[in-house]
């Protein structure tokens, strides 16, 4: 009973941490943005949870898969076949963004109030970032299980949708070697998951602002921004793909398994 109680009180402490610190983190990007005058505050605010979700729900997720390793023997992994691994890993990455999940919808409802952000848009917001929760969760995810390491699994997903936040930037340099870049800009925008924010805030147009306009070379050839729901499908593929490859591993790490049983028994036998 007492092992209960210690559990229910750790998961509600857990919880509250999250949620301390993701509203720390978006209180901070928050005035960062605002100081930077990249929109309105409704614009700051939608932001702001966008870089709050990129940043904690890898972690997040990366953290479960820690658990998951330590706490299961290889008796249980031979246990399960492929369909309950594929059911164990969706149950442990929805679990682990829950926190998550309530502070979006907390830090939204609070944005109705506080910056007068459009129902309308809020609900799209809501939308777009539990996708973006579960996208870089399920990257976070695979990235764990391959460098069978919670902290470099959250490294490599802050590299990469680092890479796909800055890439308008990082074509500065490509220019040099690229005669024409107006053929990458399309699918570049489709994978920056900063751009449905812009989407959704119609007028909102970041890459002409005086503090980036000279900073990217996107704003000399014609570009449209793509739609927030078609952001969020590509987002979609990304989780599928990541929550394949993941499964995927863990199907290997079984078989695996089997056969380093196998060689032990028959080791045993022809030795024994």
């Amino acid at each position: 009973m007492n092992a209960v109680i210690k559990a229910k009180l750790h998961n509600i402490k857990a919880f509250c941490v999250c949620i301390g610190t993701a509203s720390f983190l978006q209180w901070l990007t928050y005035q960062l943005l605002t100081h930077a005058k990249l929109g309105s505050s409704a614009e700051c605010f939608a932001l702001a949870q966008t870089f709050v979700v990129l940043l904690v729900a890898p972690y997040l997720a990366a953290l479960s898969v820690q658990s998951q390793s330590s706490g299961d023997s290889s008796a249980h992994l031979l246990s399960l076949s492929p369909i309950s691994f594929g059911k164990s890993l969706l149950i442990r990455l929805a679990i682990s963004q829950l926190p998550l999940l309530c502070w979006i919808f907390l830090s939204t409802c609070f944005a109705l109030f506080a910056t007068n952000m459009p129902i309308e848009k809020a609900v799209k917001m809501l939308g777009v970032l539990g996708l973006y929760s579960f996208s870089s969760g399920a990257v976070a995810m695979l990235s764990a299980y391959l460098l069978r390491d919670n902290i470099f699994g959250t490294a490599v997903t802050y590299f990469l949708f680092c890479i796909l936040i800055s890439s308008p930037f990082l074509m500065m340099p490509l220019k040099r070697y690229i005669d024409d870049l107006q053929p990458i800009i399309q699918p570049m925008l489709h994978l920056n998951p900063i751009i449905a924010v812009f989407n959704i805030f119609d007028g909102m147009d970041v890459f002409r602002n005086p503090l980036f306009y000279e900073r990217t070379p996107i704003t000399d050839y014609d570009f449209s921004y793509p739609s927030w729901y078609v952001i969020g499908f590509c987002q979609l593929l990304i989780t599928g793909c990541c929550f394949f490859c993941a499964w995927l591993i863990c199907i290997i790490r079984k078989v695996c398994i089997y056969i380093f049983k196998f060689a032990t028994i028959t080791a045993k036998r022809l030795y024994g």
